[in-house]
């Protein structure tokens, strides 16, 4: 019952926490992707201006279903900025792409809007993801529903995408978390 209690607590600490106002900024520095371009095209992203917005186009070759396709990922921080990463608790299991769309799509919700700085259909999460070009312009991160406390220094994020039992793309972006100024 006591264990039970403290569960209770940490649960209701963390929720308080994602109220609290973000105090730092994010920014791109870049954006990589391996594997090859039979399943997703990453190549025409490019980062510009001096808030590094990104802008291109994202190829996707494939419909991506939940009984075929599984995506995972995972996080590395660097405060100092000596390219010794060291890997982070959060984390996403290897899981069904649609699930992991819609349970984490949240956090990137403020950054991408339909019809606003993008044309694929964030909006409905549609399942499977359907192939196709979409475009992005002057996407920035928007930290709105981020947790207040991350990490400074450098973030880097692994998305392996997995058809079947297979790795086929992996995605690799490494953003920089500074305190406002």
């Amino acid at each position: 019952m006591v264990q039970f209690r403290i569960y209770i607590l940490l649960m209701l600490f963390g929720e308080a926490f994602m109220l609290l106002k973000n105090n730092y900024k994010v920014r791109f520095i870049s954006i990589n992707h391996s594997g090859g371009t039979d399943y997703v095209d990453l190549s025409q992203i490019r980062l510009l201006g001096r808030e590094r917005s990104a802008n291109g186009t994202i190829e996707l070759k494939k419909d991506f279903s939940d009984d075929l396709y599984s995506l995972s990922a995972e996080s590395f921080s660097d405060p100092s900025g000596n390219g010794e990463f060291k890997q982070l608790p959060m984390f996403i299991p290897r899981q069904p792409i649609c699930k992991v769309m819609e349970s984490y799509w949240k956090y990137m919700d403020a950054s991408f809007k339909y019809g606003v700085n993008t044309d694929y259909p964030v909006h409905i999460r549609p399942c499977p993801v359907p192939k196709g070009l979409y475009y992005i312009k002057n996407v920035t991160f928007q930290t709105d529903n981020w947790p207040s406390i991350m990490p400074r220094g450098f973030l880097k994020g692994l998305a392996n995408l997995y058809y079947k039992n297979e790795v086929v793309s992996t995605a690799e972006i490494l953003i920089q978390i500074s305190d406002l100024s």
